[in-house]
């Protein structure tokens, strides 16, 4: 009975239905035998004559090599084998097969040699991709962090240097260029910062973990206590779902963000009234996260589609550096879920996070 891999098995998302076919070789008649399947892999017509030895001639070096010297520790030792090799059909065409089998032994003498043909080719191409893209990724993130390292030295260096000059002794077109170097190389520190903290989210693995939406909106009002007392903010919570599965860092951040947004983004006159509220949606078998503010709102016409996008701001508002979102986003999206937004300018802004069915 022929046992198929449990990753070569066939999926309805995978499409993929590999070919499997039995060959035995019987050593008291001399006689092969191979099932339909053997012919098809090897793309020979169905009255070829069966024969082990004119099979092995379908493989390349080295793989002949291997499967020859496999077949022969069957015979002398009854050490069986699992190879995946590549071979040359009849029609030329190369493709990647793995191959399994052993001896028969009674009483100490082989009466047969018997083995399974199986055409993995797609199976091994996807693998082959992965692996590269893997590579592929290992070496962006390799990348990354050289050029962040090396912006970072540059703007340090620049901003050293800067700090140098005695701006006194310096006719004020000269003062005003050396201040308008320095604001220029503190942007460029605080990019790399923004640009180090998306590389982090995307590329790091972060533990998911049963963590309170009480306990995390604690550490947001220790965390922001200055700013929620000068703007005089209002926060309501009504955690209907109490808890989920998921990276701790994470909420905590997206709720930071969240709440520094409300106060960044308040009405010059009306103190931020912020709701933050959880429940479960049966029908899209998640849980969602409501949050609610007064805020100035945005024009979701202009600007709806850039609202989470990288460096996109939509106000003149001091420290709107269009990031917070974007980390937001990157955030939640990392860990299967998705996030949408209503909003409307002078009414406010209402985000709702949603969370995948196992949190």
């Amino acid at each position: 009975m022929v046992t198929i891999p449990k990753h070569l098995i066939a999926t309805a998302d995978s499409g993929y239905f590999p070919r499997v076919g039995n060959w035995e070789f019987d050593v008291t008649r001399t006689s092969d035998t191979w099932s339909n399947a053997i012919f098809d892999i090897l793309e020979l017509p169905y009255d070829t004559q069966p024969d082990h030895t004119f099979a092995l001639t379908f493989y390349r070096e080295p793989f002949h090599g291997m499967l020859k010297k496999a077949i022969a520790k069957a015979y002398q030792f009854g050490i069986a084998w699992d190879l995946e090799l590549e071979l040359v059909t009849a029609k030329n065409k190369t493709i990647w097969v793995r191959c399994y089998g052993g001896a028969v032994i009674e009483n100490d003498v082989v009466l047969k040699i018997k083995g399974v043909l199986m055409d993995i080719d797609k199976y091994r191409a996807k693998e082959t991709s992965f692996d590269l893209l893997k590579q592929q990724h290992k070496q962006l993130n390799t990348f990354t962090h050289v050029l962040t390292h090396n912006l970072r030295n540059h703007a340090n260096n620049i901003s050293l240097l800067t700090s140098l000059i005695e701006t006194d002794e310096l006719n004020e077109d000269n003062a005003d260029l050396v201040n308008k170097i320095t604001h220029v190389a503190d942007n460029l520190n605080s990019t790399i910062d923004h640009l180090s903290e998306v590389i982090k989210v995307n590329e790091n693995l972060v533990e998911s973990e049963p963590v309170s939406f009480d306990d995390s909106m604690q550490s947001v009002f220790s965390l922001l206590q200055a700013e929620l007392e000068q703007s005089e903010v209002d926060i309501q919570t009504e955690f209907n779902v109490p808890a989920i599965t998921f990276p701790k860092l994470y909420l905590e951040s997206i709720l930071a963000n969240f709440v520094t947004n409300s106060i960044k983004y308040k009405k010059e006159l009306e103190s931020p009234v912020i709701l933050i509220s959880t429940y479960r949606d049966d029908e899209k078998d998640c849980v969602i996260l409501e949050y609610q503010d007064n805020g100035i709102g945005i024009d979701l016409s202009k600007h709806g589609d850039n609202i989470f996008g990288l460096y996109k701001t939509f106000t003149d508002r001091p420290g709107a550096h269009g990031v917070g979102l974007f980390l937001v986003k990157t955030q939640i999206e990392s860990q299967g879920g998705y996030i949408i937004v209503e909003s409307k300018p002078d009414v406010g802004t209402i985000f709702r996070v949603f969370f995948k069915s196992n949190s």
